[in-house]
């Protein structure tokens, strides 16, 4: 495995863990649930967590990434600037819930670290939205007629599936199954 194929895997769990928290955390605040306001810091306590692994294993995936020909370098930059100011704000959501949960009375601390959870979502989605325009893998290397030569019903020239009609001569919908390349 490459530190592609990791960060891959580690970005995930902070991405998923904060904005869920926050949500989770936000809805127990407004309906005076105090249960899912502590779900919630709980889950930022684990998005917290994971996000120096995924930081780190964008970092040495980035190097990767960047040499490949098709990929701007922009577009790399710009997803590990943003990336290293999402980190900032989860790792101290991440650490004020491990100080919420040990002063588990104090409301008005669970309710600040929601609220630097929400600041900590929307920095984290803007980052992995950048990330998202970044391809991964061994396809991303190949073109791509010679990923589909080979595979059936794919246009070699193209890439393209071949698909038959949607409509059968009965009149009924029919399935669009590829055809043989011929």
């Amino acid at each position: 495995m490459t530190w592609e194929h990791f960060h891959i895997i580690a970005h995930s769990f902070p991405i998923v863990m904060c904005l869920s928290g926050t949500l989770v955390g936000l809805f127990g605040w407004v309906r005076d649930r105090p249960e899912l306001e502590t779900w919630g810091i709980v889950a930022l306590l684990i998005g917290g967590a994971f996000v120096l692994p995924a930081y780190l294993t964008g970092l040495a995936a980035a190097d990767v990434v960047a040499d490949r020909t098709f990929i701007r370098p922009g577009i790399i930059q710009t997803h590990r600037f943003a990336a290293t100011w999402a980190a900032v704000p989860v790792f101290t959501a991440g650490a004020l819930a491990a100080f919420a949960l040990h002063e588990r009375d104090d409301r008005r601390l669970r309710h600040f670290v929601l609220i630097v959870g929400l600041v900590a979502g929307v920095a984290i989605g803007y980052a992995a939205w950048l990330g998202s325009k970044i391809q991964h893998g061994e396809a991303a290397n190949a073109d791509v007629a010679s990923v589909s030569a080979g595979i059936p019903g794919t246009d070699a020239a193209s890439g393209n599936l071949k698909m038959e009609e949607a409509w059968g001569d009965d009149g009924g919908w029919r399935c669009c199954f590829p055809l043989s390349v011929a």
